[in-house]
């Protein structure tokens, strides 16, 4: 190929961008949002409701479980059913019954009820994330895509700090009860609006519409750069999950500061982490090119500083390395969804993140146990955290290998346009 062929315009048609998407956008993060405080929520109402269901607080886990069982079964499957329907429909299809069984975990009272409620509620939860990135991918062109996707994970951090803050105020003047049933009223009401608001691609992108078929998504399976993007983001998910799951205990436990301390520490944190993705997004799309060096790069240093953290004693080090990580640990997700998108393009963008999402949650699940294990054993805070930053760094590394097709996302997106300046997959 020569060099003439070997660049492309990141525009995909000569119309202005339609006004639209930020609607879309705006959508696609409160969809998003509603969702993970719906997920988050029992983690603030299980010392109210332990009465309830008879059990210590300790055992009420076993619904955070289920609802963990029936979110990464959805992300397996129905990313499938996203791109078959599409996104316009999926998430209000995904959030009516999310909003009635959000609802209906209000009147639980019996363990077995309350098991299954969570499960189902995870099934109808774990479309939104595949769905929202389906959304955006067809209405923002490459060059603008991870910047809006980053946007979309902001919903993430601000659900921790709403749940956080209003979901314990809440409960000064209400039961445990009433909480979930507001809840699944909102997120109903927000399936509503997506319902009535949410609208398919521009027409100059209708080859997005045309329905998948089983030979393109078993396809997707056999692709190798997608399941190394995919190990990036599980290493990534093993180090980004585990410091927001055990920093609080480990600050405490193994350095002897206070509650109060670790939880500014945790603030900051969560703080920068607010800016952080849609910061690393835009600075991706205008740097342009392969996204894999610079995902690279916030995996490797996402590592690196999990690792400094863990030699860290002063509260004002931990502070400036918690801000540091705030950037890193939630930027890299609009990273991996960005380059999933254009690794298999639009059409399939929902099958391929959900199943990388579904893989990255076992991260979820598995890093906990795994990090507890070490500290149980060993009373090591360092060790602890270089138990963490391994993830982050096998990840990194992993993405180096990947080759990113870009063409075949443009093509997709401007199949009128003339293909013969279509560059090849970077290495």
């Amino acid at each position: 190929m020569n060099a003439s062929h070997s660049r492309v315009s990141l525009r995909t048609d000569n119309s202005p961008p339609s006004s639209y998407r930020w609607v879309i956008l705006a959508l696609a993060w409160l969809a998003t949002f509603v969702t993970f405080i719906d997920r988050l929520a029992w983690a603030n109402v299980a010392p109210s409701a332990s009465a309830t269901f008879g059990l210590p607080v300790a055992a009420l886990g076993c619904f955070v479980t289920s609802f963990y069982i029936g979110y990464v079964a959805a992300n397996a499957v129905t990313g499938f059913l996203t791109d078959r329907i599409g996104a316009r429909l999926s998430l209000p299809l995904a959030l009516f019954p999310l909003g009635a069984l959000t609802f209906s975990f209000g009147y639980a009272n019996s363990v077995t009820y309350g098991v299954v409620i969570q499960c189902l509620m995870g099934l109808a939860a774990g479309v939104d994330y595949a769905g929202a990135v389906k959304l955006v991918a067809g209405w923002f062109d490459v060059r603008r895509r991870a910047r809006a996707v980053g946007i979309i994970l902001t919903s993430m951090s601000a659900g921790v700090v709403v749940a956080n803050t209003s979901i314990p105020r809440a409960l000064r003047f209400a039961q445990w009860s009433m909480i979930y049933h507001a809840l699944g009223i909102s997120t109903a009401l927000v399936a509503v609006l997506c319902a009535l608001m949410l609208r398919n691609a521009p027409a100059g992108k209708a080859v997005l519409q045309k329905r998948t078929t089983a030979k393109e998504v078993l396809a997707l399976f056999r692709n190798k750069n997608l399941w190394l993007t995919t190990i990036a983001g599980f290493g990534a998910c093993w180090g980004s999950i585990g410091f927001v799951f055990w920093a609080n205990v480990l600050m405490q436990k193994g350095l002897g500061i206070s509650s109060v301390e670790s939880g500014t520490v945790s603030t900051v944190f969560g703080a920068v982490s607010l800016i952080g993705a849609p910061m690393v997004g835009m600075l991706s799309d205008w740097i342009g090119g392969p996204r894999k060096w610079l995902t690279a790069f916030v995996l490797l240093a996402m590592g690196c500083g999990l690792s400094v953290f863990g030699h860290l004693k002063s509260l004002q080090a931990l502070e400036i390395a918690a801000a540091l990580l705030g950037v890193m640990t939630f930027g890299w997700g609009a990273l991996i969804a960005s380059i999933i998108t254009e690794i298999v393009g639009v059409r399939l963008a929902a099958s391929a993140i959900g199943v990388s999402n579904a893989a990255f949650q076992v991260g979820s699940v598995l890093v906990p146990l795994a990090v507890g294990m070490v500290f149980q054993s060993t009373h090591s805070f360092n060790l602890a955290f270089m138990t963490l930053a391994i993830g982050p760094i096998v990840g990194g590394v992993a993405v180096l290998a990947v080759r990113e097709g870009l063409a075949a996302n443009l093509i997709e997106e401007a199949p009128n346009r003339e293909r013969s300046g279509v560059m090849a997959p970077t290495k």
